[in-house]
């Protein structure tokens, strides 16, 4: 039952009230419970959820009636709990650790204490920011909460390989973008290539340029929203600007073919906004640095009506000058890679019944950026820019000279993108076993991201422009219909639903490219100008369910049954319109045609089955084993900048089977403490969706053709150490084997036995953490160093060596001083790149088609400091 807040003084004294009640009752329970001592074990089979839940699903196992404080904490989890057990055995599993008691009242009755605060030996992942450097463990691992089933469940009991970041974690590792994450995730790599938006890439499946992600990100469970550019449509929004004020942020990998609403073939990655609560608190964190960098984000919690509507408005405004610079003569002084974003969401929740709320979420992320700088870094003999421009082969040795923070560039630069929306999501408690819940969203995107010089040289080889205020613009549809439940005394957990997306243009995308072109007097420029959209449409039904075996035969208990099915429906429509502005109006795509004849449609419908079984046995309350099966499934499409007719004009749908078997673990081992999670897996990838550059009429154009069969396999694993109270260790590390086991390109001939583009064979984090032995009144002292490394990998369309990113590794570090002398306030210092590695991110393609090749760089070494200070309870 939900009660109302209580004013501070009394709120106060109740705590400590039933502080020193739940102090009586567990010296009574444990000297004056003669009535259960004796009691015969319950066979019970109780899972990870929050402790109140299993409290009280205890009760209805055991035939007992539990009462609980009306405020009794809702952030405490307990674990799983399967197995015989007396009634005193399984309160006092259920209750460890966790600060609260229990009494027996008469035989059938339990009184539970509640906990004076949240216990420091068994630190709580609220996901609150009232702290952004969290506690260390004090011998002790924390619990980590996830929703990787659409559902709240304890990381450690659930079979699905996840890396999860708190609102503590994402502050302690300087996590504030894509980039970022990908260096602390094993398997997950960004695709910065599209030339659009980063594109997440998990275990060697990613972005397709036109044909969707195969790894979707979700903000609040709504997809984030598919932008819009001539070329195709992308998934847009994961950038800076969306890293903050999160409850967590969770990495799921392998497909995610029936619980989530669009289909993946790599993974899922959830962002998770802060919840308004019931607490009127905040924090307001400043942070300064290298580059001129200054970043003011903040949040304020308002109970307007406890327990019945609360409001949560959070911001993040950043401005940091660019690492790269122009050298001229076009842009001379400019510079790139800044940041200049400013972030708003502003969320309420609405309870006006205990079985009722309604949750909505304002948001909006508005960039104007100048872009990402580059640098020249091949010329092929005799290439088409050689010839076109054959200064570009003197200017080769200058850029070299120069370095990676330099650059001369022919075509202004930009960055700029303005996602905004609202999602709302309702949910009705049907009974204590039943839930309905509706995830809607209306997103909204512009961008006039792409736009940049795609040859990264002074020369204008494939230069893009937008005529127009905003390159592409698009809107996103939603609707999630789910219904969650339990059946069979509990043993079955079950989940059913449909979903809608509907997502089109707002304005036809168009931007304009100049190219040499050659003519009988020589090379001279030529003008194409660029149009397309698409409008998609994806529909599925899905259910999927969880059982104990026990219930079938009680040897059984701890083995459980997953399957979940999924069919799902797309409709995908194209349109192109591309001609020469130089030359008449004459189309690229029509032979013999002229503007405004130019327009080429197609439009069809794809469909495919997905599906999930597995077995997961919990081999004691610490361990669980799993294996998993899964189909995952991308949608096909068309190219829209193909000529009519041509080879390339259609692909098909991409399909994924994968098979993972795990371990999950926590264990002791001589006194030491320790967390360990493995994972194998085995991926059979057919009818692969892969984005090459053609060269049609003169214009370097991304299509979207078929590869045959590819196999990949790996092994993931993540662990933590405790080797002292005050100092942790945190390892990451994944190995990857990926191969085009039959590939046929119509445009680079044989890449059979080729490895995947994007797919690192090794990658590894290790992280440490030493709390630093100050006097308590001091505050909370503590240094963290992470080392990252990734090897190369191939990041190019055609396959060239120079589009190889060469591996490279990172060092940061980062001091955090928290409470200080006793305040509200917390200070950091912290340092990225600490040996100011100079490693690539981006390479441009074009060494094949135009004979000239580019690279952008990562972040060089930055300093910075963090100014944090908190207010509420």
């Amino acid at each position: 039952m939900k009660t109302g807040a209580l004013p501070g003084s009394i709120r106060r004294a109740r705590i400590a009230a039933c502080a020193v009640l739940s102090v009586l009752a567990v010296s009574a329970a444990a000297v004056a419970d003669p009535i259960r001592v004796t009691a015969p074990p319950v066979q019970l089979q109780i899972a990870a959820q929050p402790l109140s839940a299993a409290l009280l699903e205890l009760g209805r196992q055991a035939g007992l009636s539990i009462a609980l404080p009306p405020d009794f904490p809702r952030d405490l989890f307990s674990r799983a709990l399967t197995g015989a057990y007396t009634p005193q055995q399984a309160l006092a599993a259920l209750l460890n650790d966790s600060g609260a008691g229990y009494s027996f009242v008469d035989p059938e009755t339990v009184r539970i204490g509640l906990p004076p605060v949240p216990p420091a030996s068994v630190p709580v992942r609220r996901g609150a920011v009232t702290q952004p450097a969290s506690p260390l463990a004090d011998g002790a691992l924390e619990e980590v909460v996830v929703t990787a089933r659409r559902r709240e469940e304890r990381l450690q009991a659930i079979p699905v390989s996840v890396t999860a970041f708190d609102a503590a974690q994402l502050t302690e590792r300087n996590i504030t973008s894509s980039q970022d994450l990908g260096l602390y995730v094993p398997s997950l790599v960004l695709n910065n290539n599209a030339g659009v938006a980063p594109g997440f890439v998990l275990r060697g499946q990613g972005l397709t340029l036109g044909a969707g992600p195969g790894v979707v990100a979700y903000f609040a469970e709504v997809p984030f929203p598919s932008g819009q550019n001539a070329t195709g449509a992308f998934q847009g929004g994961t950038g800076p600007g969306t890293f903050y004020d999160l409850e967590n942020l969770q990495v799921l990998k392998g497909p995610q073919g029936t619980l989530f609403g669009r289909n993946t073939t790599g993974g899922a990655i959830l962002f998770t906004p802060l919840k308004p609560r019931n607490d009127y608190d905040g924090y307001l964190r400043l942070t300064f640095g290298d580059y001129n960098w200054r970043e003011e984000e903040g949040a304020i919690n308002l109970p307007i009506v406890p327990d019945k509507l609360l409001l949560r408005v959070a911001a993040d405004i950043s401005m940091r000058d660019g690492y790269t610079r122009d050298v001229g003569p076009y842009f001379a002084g400019r510079d790139y890679d800044n940041r200049d974003f400013w972030a708003f969401r502003g969320s309420a929740v609405f309870r006006p019944t205990d079985d009722f709320e309604n949750y909505t979420i304002l948001t909006s992320l508005y960039r104007h950026e100048t872009g990402t700088g580059g640098s020249l870094i091949a010329v092929k003999p005799g290439g088409l820019a050689v010839r076109a421009f054959p200064a570009i082969a003197d200017y080769l040795p200058i850029q070299q000279a120069l370095g990676p923070r330099e650059t001369a560039l022919s075509s202004a630069q930009i960055d700029k993108q303005w996602t905004y929306g609202v999602i709302d999501i309702a949910r009705y408690d049907l009974s204590d076993d039943l839930a309905l819940k509706n995830i809607a969203g209306y997103m909204v995107e512009k961008n006039e991201t792409g736009i940049i010089d795609v040859d990264n040289s002074p020369f204008p080889i494939q230069d893009t422009f937008a005529p127009k205020g905003w390159a592409g613009a698009g809107e996103q549809y939603s609707d999630e219909l789910q219904l969650a439940g339990k059946s069979g005394d509990g043993r079955l957990q079950w989940t059913v639903g449909g979903y809608l997306e509907y997502d089109k243009p707002t304005d036809m995308p168009r931007y304009d490219v100049s190219i040499p072109f050659l003519t009988p007097g020589g090379y001279q420029p030529n003008l194409i100008v660029a149009q397309g959209k698409t409008t998609q449409r994806t529909q599925a039904l899905y259910g999927q369910g969880t059982y104990d075996l026990g219930g079938l035969w009680p040897a059984l208990d701890g083995l459980k049954l997953t399957a979940g099915y999924r069919y799902t429906w797309d409709f995908r429509s194209d349109a192109s319109d591309i001609y020469s502005a130089t030359f008449g109006g004459q189309c690229v795509e029509r032979t013999g045609f002229h503007s405004p004849d130019c327009m080429l449609g197609n439009a069809g419908h794809f469909e495919a089955p997905t599906w999930t079984f597995g077995l997961d046995y919990q081999l004691s309350p610490d361990t669980l084993l799993y294996v998993t099966g899964r189909r995952g499934y991308k949608s096909g499409g068309f190219n829209l900048n193909t000529p009519e007719h041509s080879i390339y004009s259609t692909f098909k749908p991409e399909l994924v089977t994968d098979v993972e078997i795990g371990v999950k673990s926590d264990w002791t081992l001589f006194g030491l403490r320790g967390r360990t999670d493995l994972d194998l897996f085995h991926t059979d990838y057919t009818d692969i969706q892969r984005t090459v550059s053609v060269l049609i009429n003169g214009l370097s154009s991304p299509v979207t053709e078929n590869a045959a069969v590819a196999t990949i396999e790996g092994i993931e694993f993540e662990g933590t150490v405790l080797p002292w109270p005050d100092i942790e260790l945190t390892f990451a590390y994944s190995y990857l084997y990926s191969k085009y086991d039959r590939y046929y390109s119509p445009v680079l001939g044989d890449l059979s036995g080729l490895a995947f583009p994007f797919a690192p064979k090794n990658k590894a984090s290790l992280t440490g953490r030493y709390r630093l032995p100050v006097p308590p009144a001091w505050g909370d002292v503590r240094l963290a160093a992470s080392w990252l490394l990734q090897s190369s990998v191939s990041a190019g369309s055609d396959f060239d060596a120079t589009n190889l990113i060469q591996g490279y590794d990172l060092i940061n570090l980062r001091l955090d001083w928290n409470n200080i002398a006793g305040s509200n306030f917390d200070a950091a210092l912290f340092v990225t790149n600490a040996a100011d590695t100079v490693y690539k991110t981006r390479v441009s393609g074009l060494y094949n088609i135009f004979g000239v090749a580019g690279a952008s760089y990562g972040e060089p070494r930055m300093f910075g400091v963090q100014l944090h200070y908190r207010f509420g309870p």
